[in-house]
């Protein structure tokens, strides 16, 4: 705090006899404190209160020469009335933000990760992104299987509708925490394979393990509490939202309950109210900046619906400033998209699918896209935006060798700045990775505005 100190001047002012010349002293400069530079704190915090700054300036009145005045007329020196100096503003802040696409944990993808004493160990699958992951500030994704609990079995398999289901290990939480996650959504149609109780013991234990999460809720009060981080003084609001579940799935709710539990995109062609609603709850909650989890459009090899299209439209309006899609099992395109608010134009950005970021089904399906967010705030406006957005593709592979692990890959354009793997690259996976770049930007298409974020993080 820059402090001015207040110093009396003192001015001997001795009426010599008729004739003499009078005597005075100049007064001293107050003395000042250099001003302290601002700090941004890194960890969530709230901006300092202003802090008012005393400003003492002691004039200089000249002294009169008898007998022109009396000394009982001498008038004192005036003070001038403390004023309050602006406190100095902090410079802009910024947040980056990670996201990746469907982490599926297939039966394949367990199997792998078995262990003695059946336990589960997944950091041979996450490891190569520990770099990217704690690089960002914040790191997301979209956790597309239940966490039942062993005794509800790891094995995929299909219900009576012909759908997947999905269960598994919680140790799978183990190793995106340990390499950097901090929030997981939930909001997708696979939300209910393991039934109701499979549902809440999900969002329980993500909570348990120290993420953030939202998309799936455990009652009413919980659904009706907004996700919001605040990072370097940025509020930023997290909604997941899902255009469907499974309707064979093992744990089908009474629609009440359902309504509560899963954040729900989209009834036909039409967008709920509810994500209308939880848009406007994190808004109104403060936050500055929403991201938008959308489990939507159309599975596999199929264009972005023109529905879709719309949709993102209509949810940039609503508040959503960006979105960042999923379902597909595809990479698909992404736009800045225009439309106009209560205050005016805006324009956000639609990523329409990252496709999947762990699966082992065809090569399509095992490419997949990592985004990369930088927020902005000026503190003088308050204003917060997005000034850069990234993206890297990723490529789930299977070691050669006989300690085969399932592992996901940043899709380097110089694979040797991988790092992370037990093993060096053998030229055969040099190539797939080469092929799986060219695949993502293939599907990705090119976008004005979105940058290939082609260097490994420091």
């Amino acid at each position: 705090m820059k402090t001015v100190w207040k110093r009396l001047i003192c001015i001997a002012v001795p009426l010599l006899l008729l004739g003499a010349l009078a005597c005075g002293q100049k007064p001293v400069e107050p003395e000042t404190e250099a001003p302290k530079t601002p700090m941004v704190s890194a960890a969530p915090t709230q901006m300092p209160a202003e802090e008012a700054v005393e400003v003492v300036v002691q004039a200089n009145t000249p002294v009169p020469t008898a007998p022109t005045l009396p000394p009982e007329t001498h008038a004192p020196a005036e003070t001038a009335v403390p004023s309050e100096a602006p406190s100095p503003v902090p410079s802009p802040a910024t947040v980056t933000i990670g996201a990746v696409g469907d982490i599926m944990i297939t039966s394949q993808i367990v199997e792998d990760a078995k262990v003695s004493g059946g336990a589960y160990d997944f950091t041979t699958l996450f490891a190569p992104f520990e770099p990217l992951f704690n690089a960002v500030d914040w790191m997301c994704g979209n956790l597309e299987t239940p966490l039942a609990g062993q005794e509800a079995g790891f094995a995929q398999r299909k219900d009576k509708a012909d759908a997947y289901v999905f269960n598994a290990p919680d140790s799978v939480l183990d190793a995106l925490r340990d390499y950097g996650v901090d929030l997981l959504s939930t909001a997708n149609n696979h939300a209910l394979d393991m039934g109701a109780d499979g549902l809440y013991r999900t969002v329980e234990t993500i909570r348990e393990k120290g993420f953030y999460q939202t998309g799936t809720f455990l009652n009413e009060q919980d659904r009706d509490t907004p996700c919001i981080v605040e990072i370097n003084g940025i509020r930023i609001g997290f909604v997941a939202s899902t255009k469907k579940i499974n309707g064979g799935s093992a744990g089908r709710m009474r629609e009440d309950e359902r309504q509560t539990a899963i954040a729900q995109l989209q009834k036909g062609d039409r967008l709920t109210d509810d994500v209308l609603r939880d848009i406007a709850r994190v808004k109104n909650a403060g936050a500055e900046f929403v991201i938008l989890f959308a489990h939507w459009d159309f599975e596999n090899d199929n264009p972005t619906a023109e529905e879709t299209k719309r949709f993102a439209k209509q949810l940039i309006a609503a508040g959503a400033d960006c979105i960042v899609g999923s379902h597909p099992h595809r990479i698909k395109g992404a736009e800045y998209v225009t439309v106009q608010r209560e205050n005016g134009p805006y324009t956000g950005l639609v990523l329409y699918s990252l496709g999947n970021f762990t699966a082992n089904n065809t090569f399509e399906k095992m490419v997949g896209l990592y985004a990369q967010l930088t927020l902005c705030k000026d503190f003088t406006t308050g204003g917060v935006s997005l000034t850069d957005a990234a993206v890297l593709p990723t490529f789930t592979m299977r070691r050669a060798g006989s300690g085969a692990k399932f592992t996901v890959v940043p899709a380097y354009a110089d694979p040797s700045a991988i790092t992370g793997l037990k093993s060096p690259l053998t030229d055969a996976e040099r190539q797939s990775i080469a092929k799986a770049r060219a695949h993502a930007f293939g599907r990705l298409g090119t976008v004005e505005g979105l940058r290939i974020l082609d260097a490994p993080a420091e």
